[in-house]
Formats: C-alpha cells, structure tokens, sequence
C-alpha cells in the first residue's frame, strides 16, 4: 500500500497506511515452567543476589538428565585432598614400615594369631602411629561411602556448609563407635578372658586397617564415577560382608576353646557386632532428617 512522506508533498505530516493488528490467538497448550520463587535473586528480580548465591550453589548445580546430583565443586576438591593425603601419607608408612604392614596383613589374610611368645619383633614409634593413621583412614573412607550414599536422596538439597557439618558429624559418630568397640573388648577382657580378648583387639584392628586398604581404590571410584557407582556398592558390600565374616569366625574360635555355649556367644554376636551398626545407620539417617528440615 503507499503512503505519504514529507519528501513527496511539502509542508505536510507524513500519513502511514497499515493494515489493522491482528491479535495473536492463544495455543491450545499452555506452557509452565513451574515455581521458580526459590532462586535467590535480587530486589529487581533479574540478577542472582550474591549474598546468598553461594550458600544456594548446591540448590542451582547443573546435573546430567537421569543420574543424581553432582557434588559442588567444593565438595569433590574437598575429597580429592582428603585421598591424596591418604596415599602420600600411607605410601611413606608403607615405605618404612613394609615388612611389619605385610606381616599383619598376612595374619588376617591366614586366619591364624600371632602370639607374643613367637613375635618378638621391636614395635617402633612409626608403627604404633601408622597403625592409628590406618584406622582413622578406614573410618574417612566408610564416611565418605556413607556421604555419597544419602547424596541423591538427602543431602543434595542442602547448602555447602550444611553438607560439611553433616560429614564432619558423621566422621565423628563413626569415630566414636570404634571407640566404643574398643571400650566394650576392654571391658570384656577385665573381667573374662583377658589373653584371647586382648589378642582379638589387636587383630579386630588389624583387619579394619586392612579393610581400608582394599576399600581405597573402589571408595575413589565410588565417589567420582556415579556411572558405575552401583557396581561399586556392591563390591564395598561384599567387602564388608567378608570381614564381618572373618570377625565371627574369629570369635567364635574364642567362644569354643573356652567352651562357651553357643547361646551366649549368639547374644554376645547380636550386642556386640550387629546392634551398634544399626543403631550408628539410623542416628545418620535421623542426623540427616533434622538437617534437612533446617536448612539455613
């Protein structure tokens, strides 16, 4: 259609000609994006606040369609440290300690006790604090293992610091559970059986070390590969498994020789060995629950 300029008549408006708007007709299908009042943004709505971006960095991580969250990026570099100073810390005990760390290893492995009698060797300094540094790594690795677990479900939604004072917690409780079984075998062997108790201790320990050993590579894997982290749940399990499996043989060879009845040593397997790791699971799982019904 023409129209009219100033260019083309003096002295005059220019008139536009334009055909008459027609109104856009609604789809048939609406579209929703859902709720979005959880990101934190600013007074105008449009940019992120970054008084709280950080703490929410949890909340808004980018993941992959079908597998679970992703840890923070904190979080994984946190892990990352903790099992590179595991290795550099047990490679240098390995080093110095070789021929000892094999020697006990070799005792769990034969299911036969070293008795004081025929083991003479000197224990130095660096073997007693290896031995604790082994123990305490076992106990980071099944936190860790416990930590990837309840991710998915629980823990993603919390804020960075949330998630770190619930893995210290952890590491804390199972701490105190090893304490607590070390606390049980001594009060044992006050009162009954003191040798073979005290020979069980020392070995009970020993095979947590070894435990930890065999767990490391599959904990890493667990933990950095979600792919293949059921494949690697099932090898941790089985891992345990074996080991509660050679605590009960280890106790029951104790129970036997000292011709205990098989009542007493059932009582003794369900109070000592089975109920503390319940009761341990459910108090995580509670810890868990009241996080996150606080999140701050």
């Amino acid at each position: 259609m023409p129209y009219l300029t100033s260019e083309t008549i003096k002295d005059s408006i220019s008139i536009y000609l334009r055909n008459e708007d027609i109104s856009p007709e609604s789809d048939s299908i609406r579209w929703s994006f859902g709720q979005f009042e959880y990101l934190p943004t600013s007074n105008n709505g449009i940019l992120f606040n970054d008084s709280v971006l950080e703490n929410s960095y949890s909340l808004i991580s980018k993941g992959v369609e079908g597998a679970l969250p992703a840890f923070p990026m904190q979080v994984g570099s946190v892990f990352f440290i903790i099992f590179l100073l595991c290795f550099v810390v047990f490679s240098f005990l390995f080093s110095r300690e070789r021929a000892a760390l094999i020697g006990n290893f070799n005792t769990i492995i034969s299911l036969k006790s070293r008795l004081a009698v025929t083991y003479k060797e000197q224990v130095t300094a660096s073997e007693v604090w290896g031995e604790f540094f082994m123990i305490f790594q076992t106990i980071l690795l099944f936190s860790m293992i416990l930590f990837t677990f309840f991710w998915g479900d629980y823990l993603s939604i919390l804020t960075f610091r949330s998630i770190i004072v619930i893995f210290l917690l952890i590491l804390l409780l199972l701490s105190l559970l090893a304490c607590f079984k070390f606390l049980i075998y001594k009060s044992i062997s006050a009162f009954f059986l003191h040798n073979d108790i005290k020979n069980w201790i020392n070995r009970y320990f020993r095979l947590l070390e070894f435990v930890g050993v065999i767990l490391f590579l599959p904990t890493i894997v667990y933990v950095y590969m979600p792919e293949i982290r059921s494949v690697m749940l099932l090898v941790i399990i089985v891992v345990i498994i074996i080991s509660r499996f050679i605590v009960t043989i280890e106790l029951f060879n104790i129970f036997v020789k000292n011709k205990v009845g098989g009542f007493y040593f059932f009582a003794y397997l369900c109070g000592t060995e089975i109920a503390p790791y319940l009761i341990y699971y459910k108090g995580v799982v509670l810890l868990i629950s009241i996080a996150g019904n606080n999140i701050t």
